[in-house]
């Protein structure tokens, strides 16, 4: 009997060390460190190990001349032998121009773009989407994910001159339940401090207001998950 229930505990932590070992696997970060606050080459704020997945122009500033918007994925085969996309991390690096076209680092966004393979069911046998745009001078993140359940989430960023910072002015996050056509989403003005919650089923929207404290977070400072769960947690989804 002791052989018999060793055994079985030993097969459940096996079927249980997987997940396990997945919640826990160290990430490969983009290490800031190792990006010069200076170049005369926007290719030089890429560090060793890491590629250009797309590059963004426009004016973050205010001073009409243009910067960039680097979104960086780890420097990795994008699928396997069978096809399959392979996980790799990705960062934003934020690049300032001056007027004489100096290149200056502004900021390193390590935890804030979801991995190629962090898009969970919805996106079994494709890369997960990290967009980034500019738009009036406003960097804004869209990704989503998920598998019933559709998670989407929108960042905001905005240069503050006085702190030389990106900081966080809004955020929007929703989940949609596809089986059900269940709604609930939360946005947020961290401007205002203003936050709404809508819930919707059956054609019929019920919306909360409430407002928060002020708070500034730089872009460097969001991780995406801990948000997520903190808003999933407001919400009692989990």
């Amino acid at each position: 009997m002791r052989t018999i229930l060793s055994s079985k505990c030993a097969v459940a932590a096996i079927l249980l060390l997987p997940s396990f070992c997945m919640a826990q696997a160290p990430k490969n970060l983009i290490n800031k460190s190792r990006i010069p606050s200076e170049a005369d080459d926007v290719e030089k704020f890429v560090p060793q190990g890491w590629i250009i997945e797309e590059r963004l122009t426009g004016d973050l500033n205010g001073d009409s001349v243009p910067d960039y918007a680097l979104k960086l994925v780890e420097d990795q085969p994008a699928k396997d032998s069978n096809d399959v996309a392979m996980e790799r991390q990705r960062a934003l690096v934020i690049v300032l121009q001056k007027s004489g076209g100096k290149l200056s680092r502004a900021a390193v966004a390590a935890r804030l773009l979801q991995c190629t393979r962090c898009g969970g069911l919805f996106y079994s046998f494709s890369e997960s989407p990290a967009n980034v745009q500019i738009e009036n001078g406003v960097i804004v993140v869209d990704q989503d994910h998920g598998g019933r359940n559709l998670t989407n989430t929108t960042y905001r960023f905005r240069y503050e001159a006085p702190s030389g910072q990106f900081i966080l002015i809004g955020f929007d996050y929703t989940d949609a339940d596809r089986a059900t056509a269940s709604v609930v989403s939360e946005s947020t003005n961290y401007l205002t401090g203003g936050r709404i919650v809508t819930r919707s089923k059956g054609g019929r929207d019920v919306k909360s207001r409430r407002t928060i404290p002020l708070k500034k977070t730089s872009i460097e400072e969001v991780d995406s998950e801990k948000f997520e769960e903190a808003v999933s947690k407001r919400l009692g989804l989990y």
